[in-house]
């Protein structure tokens, strides 16, 4: 899979690299960020390393892009596309889940709908996903508005899906699949 840059019109979204350590550092330390997230906050700059090399080894096999997403060569989060499936023994997929975050002062700026908008773009235009699914936690009202203004249909409502700090979560699952993308283009 060629990994490229993305732009959009305030945005530059560059592949994830071996050397981002450094930018990522900061944030993924930051329990207020990871508090909604699968992840726990990085205790040491060798976890985010560690974070760093097993998503180069998922982008290679082509399951995973992950960008940094920069304003004014500030760091403002990432957007990936994951567990990206295209085939299952007769069965074609073509389909990728979406995971994100920004960094605290970016937030509420519209940098993450934009970046969205361009990731779901190549996903449906370069990478021909069929379709596209992102789930939240039920609390994070942020994550939520941030699907709907992206197009994403709601699914349901799954109860504790997963244990977190010894607290199950409830999730809300979402999809966007390549039709209605572009009906809605036109």
């Amino acid at each position: 899979m060629d990994l490229i840059n993305l732009e959009t019109e305030r945005l530059l979204l560059r592949p994830l690299s071996s050397s981002d350590a450094t930018v990522l550092w900061p944030y993924v330390s930051n329990s207020e960020i990871s508090k909604d997230m699968s992840w726990e906050s990085h205790q040491d700059i060798s976890e985010t390393q560690k974070f760093i090399d097993e998503t180069l080894k998922s982008m290679v096999r082509g399951k995973t892009i992950t960008w940094c997403i920069f304003m004014d060569e500030k760091f403002c989060g990432l957007f990936s596309i994951i567990s990206i499936l295209r085939k299952h023994r007769a069965l074609t997929y073509n389909r990728g889940e979406l995971a994100y975050w920004a960094v605290p002062q970016f937030q509420g700026k519209g940098i993450m709908t934009e970046a969205g908008k361009r990731v779901i773009g190549f996903a449906f235009n370069e990478l021909k996903l069929n379709k596209l699914v992102v789930g939240h936690h039920v609390n994070n009202k942020n994550s939520e508005n941030l699907i709907l203004r992206l197009g994403f249909n709601y699914l349901y409502t799954q109860e504790e899906v997963f244990m977190k700090n010894n607290k199950w979560i409830t999730c809300k699952f979402y999809e966007l699949n390549s039709k209605n993308y572009f009906n809605n283009l036109i």
